[in-house]
């Protein structure tokens, strides 16, 4: 019994379940169950999760159904569709469903898990219904097992504490405000995001592995005044162009990646890993090696990096087979060019497949990371993704405004709009005759790598899906927030990019009634004439 490949798989229908339980039991597996709201899943629901899927074969999260959540005001914050589809993008998560019913007893008395777990709180509580579930669980010989509770937190504080949230803070206002005029409700990004599914997306850059290795406390060595670090544990993640592709595949587009595969390099499982999370690989042989970088990391903070990258420039004969290539491929929606500085994108690539691309595609975006990029080669591009920093070297001015050189390079390279991130002061959205700033969506990531990657991702799957570029910006700024929320490069998925925005949408939501209010008391209070 294999595990379901995409999300929606994962979320079964009364008769599925019955008949994935019946499966197990042919199997002689063991079945875990879990039952709850899970509005918000926090921490502590995470290693609850954790918890329950090692204590059996196969674990099944169901959840109470909207019409029967008793939490109070406003709750659940989130559908039960939402709430489903945050618990099936959890790999440990084996299966969700929602069940219509006030308590889990019917629920139980149909699939008989092997084994159901409830929250430490549970141990010692007065709680007749879950008195009733145990009733049942144990009448059909399976057992209660109750998680360690090391890690509490409670759903419902949470989200009051977001429903209480400053409603005059600026970024929020500036929020409020700009959602007058442009449509930032999660139901127009679920239905960009639905648009763009199946578009089919080129993306041409140079794969970078990703390996941050987790350290002690560091020391200073005995035999010199140097850093010393000891590692504990490493984990490796696909950067770069690879991650690139990846965010587009978990928005629900079909991504066909052309990037550098040295001919010394296993290929395999990164060409596998790559099929198993939604892309296609085209590889494009180089020699050399495969570009790795190493980052040392102590607690949340890096200490160290070790940049082990070649260059990969392409000569005049490889060029005209990726050009070739993506020639005949055959109903393409987008080009995306990522230059991370490799050189894959040197000597007249970049220029060459936006011409061979721009009269077959709707839209071709474009991005560079590092100061050995040319931007200003992504020519006739829609739009073009770079950080304040980049624009600055492409341009090679460090003082004039930024806008004045946004303006500039949409003069030199004919691109429709440049979106250029400025870190903690959010993006700003620059065409020949406009502007639109954007705040920051977050301000304590944990990693800033890889949140331009989720933001290029997340404007591309956007805009395919018929967003505007302002809305489609705002998309972008959602993923890049999830992406800067977690450590290392991992996939930003719909269900996440809805949940954050639906979030947020309630605090500018509170700051825009507040600031509307506080209007209305200014006139009332105005002297009459």
């Amino acid at each position: 019994m294999q595990r379901g490949t995409s999300i929606s798989d994962k979320i079964l229908t009364h008769e599925q379940l019955v008949r994935v339980r019946e499966e197990i039991v042919s199997a002689g597996k063991t079945l875990v169950q879990c039952h709850g709201c899970f509005d918000i899943v926090h921490p502590g629901h995470v290693r609850h999760l954790q918890f329950a899927a090692a204590q059996g074969d196969r674990l099944i999260v169901s959840i109470t159904a909207d019409a029967f959540v008793k939490k109070g005001p406003d709750r659940p914050m989130f559908t039960h569709a939402l709430r489903a589809e945050n618990l099936a993008a959890l790999v440990f998560v084996d299966w969700v469903y929602i069940h219509h019913e006030p308590t889990a007893v019917e629920l139980l008395r149909d699939i008989q898990p092997d084994v159901y777990i409830k929250g430490a709180e549970y141990a010692t509580a007065d709680d007749q219904r879950f008195i009733d579930e145990r009733e049942v669980v144990e009448a059909n010989n399976g057992r209660v097992v109750f998680s360690s509770g090391d890690v509490v937190f409670s759903s419902t504080s949470i989200v009051e504490s977001i429903q209480k949230v400053s409603r005059l803070d600026p970024e929020v206002a500036q929020l409020a405000e700009l959602a007058k005029t442009h449509d930032f409700s999660t139901g127009s990004i679920a239905c960009a995001l639905d648009n763009a599914k199946g578009k089919r997306v080129v993306v041409v850059g140079e794969t970078i592995l990703d390996t941050y290795t987790h350290c002690q406390w560091p020391e200073i060595a005995d035999e010199h005044p140097m850093l010393s670090l000891k590692p504990v544990w490493s984990e490796h993640f696909d950067g770069g162009a690879a991650i690139v592709a990846q965010h587009l595949a978990a928005l629900g587009t079909q991504p066909i990646l052309f990037t550098p595969i040295p001919l010394d390099f296993d290929a395999r499982p990164f060409i596998q890993r790559m099929n198993d999370r939604g892309v296609d690989v085209m590889p494009i042989e180089v020699e050399g090696e495969m570009p790795e970088k190493k980052r040392f990391v102590v607690g949340r903070d890096k200490v160290m990096k070790l940049d082990c990258t070649s260059c990969f420039v392409l000569d005049a004969h490889q060029q005209q087979r990726v050009i070739e290539k993506v020639r005949l491929l055959a109903g393409l929606d987008c080009l995306v060019l990522t230059d991370f500085g490799l050189g894959l994108l040197g000597n007249g690539l970049a220029e060459n497949l936006c011409q061979t691309v721009r009269d077959r595609v709707g839209l071709v975006i474009g991005d560079v990371s590092g100061a050995r990029t040319s931007l200003s080669s992504m020519l006739n591009a829609d739009v073009l993704c770079p950080s304040e920093t980049e624009l600055r070297l492409a341009m090679n001015d460090h003082d004039k405004p930024i806008v004045d050189l946004a303006r500039r390079l949409l003069a030199k390279t004919g691109a429709g709009v440049i979106v250029v991130t400025l870190g903690v002061d959010g993006l700003v959205i620059i065409s020949a005759n406009n502007e639109v700033r954007l705040p920051a969506l977050s301000h304590d990531p944990i990693d800033v790598l890889g949140c331009g990657d989720a933001l290029l991702a997340g404007v591309c799957a956007s805009m395919l899906g018929g967003a505007g570029l302002v809305e489609s910006a705002y998309i972008g700024s959602l993923a890049a927030s999830i992406a800067g929320s977690v450590m290392g490069n991992v996939a930003v998925g719909r269900a996440q990019v809805l949940n954050r925005s639906q979030s947020l949408g309630a605090q500018y939501a509170h700051s825009r009634a507040e600031i509307e209010a506080k209007q209305l008391v200014s006139k009332a209070s105005e002297p009459i004439l």
